[in-house]
């Protein structure tokens, strides 16, 4: 048997090439700036991703890569930590960007019990094509139920025209509560 191949054995190499997602140069300089001197310790992920979202309004996924070679780390660490948040929006490659104002309505069985579901299938309609509108888990407010998130500003005890009106008078970040 000394002729004998391995089927797998391949006769013929092919020439190496860099797997999965590329990182583009561009996008690549703009994470390094977007960073500039500080650490790129892990701790830091969140932030960062943060950063990148408070910029675009989403996480794109070639900046995505980018942060991840930029913190050495994989790319599928970097996209598990921006998937696991409710707040942060990953943009496949490809797609277009979501409308930059999100309403999320709790889905929690309080709120449910109070109204949830109803809002959840009127806001649409009512607040147009220019916010999205998601299904959120609990945040934590059920004895206001039912609970929305306008950005990232709650609307306890929330209705159609108490969700509306947050969005029309622009009141979409959190207040800091007076202690």
């Amino acid at each position: 048997m000394s002729g004998y191949r391995h089927p797998g054995a391949a006769r013929r190499r092919t020439k190496p090439h860099p797997k999965g997602r590329q990182v583009d140069a561009d996008v690549r300089r703009e994470i390094t700036i977007l960073l500039g001197e500080r650490s790129r310790a892990r701790d830091l992920l969140i932030e960062y991703l943060h950063e990148i979202q408070d910029i675009h309004g989403c996480l794109p996924a070639a900046h995505l890569a980018a942060l991840a070679e930029e913190m050495r780390l994989s790319q599928a660490e970097i996209y598990e930590v921006a998937s696991f948040y409710a707040h942060f929006d990953i943009l496949a490659e490809g797609k277009n960007p979501q409308p930059a104002l999100t309403v999320r309505v709790c889905d929690s069985l309080t709120c449910e019990m109070f109204g949830a579901r109803e809002l959840l299938e009127a806001l649409p309609a009512k607040l147009g094509k220019k916010v999205r509108v998601l299904r959120a888990p609990c945040m934590g407010r059920c004895e206001n139920a039912p609970v929305a998130e306008v950005g990232h500003a709650h609307v306890e005890i929330a209705t159609l025209k108490s969700i509306a009106g947050r969005i029309k008078k622009g009141r979409t970040n959190a207040g800091v509560s007076a202690y």
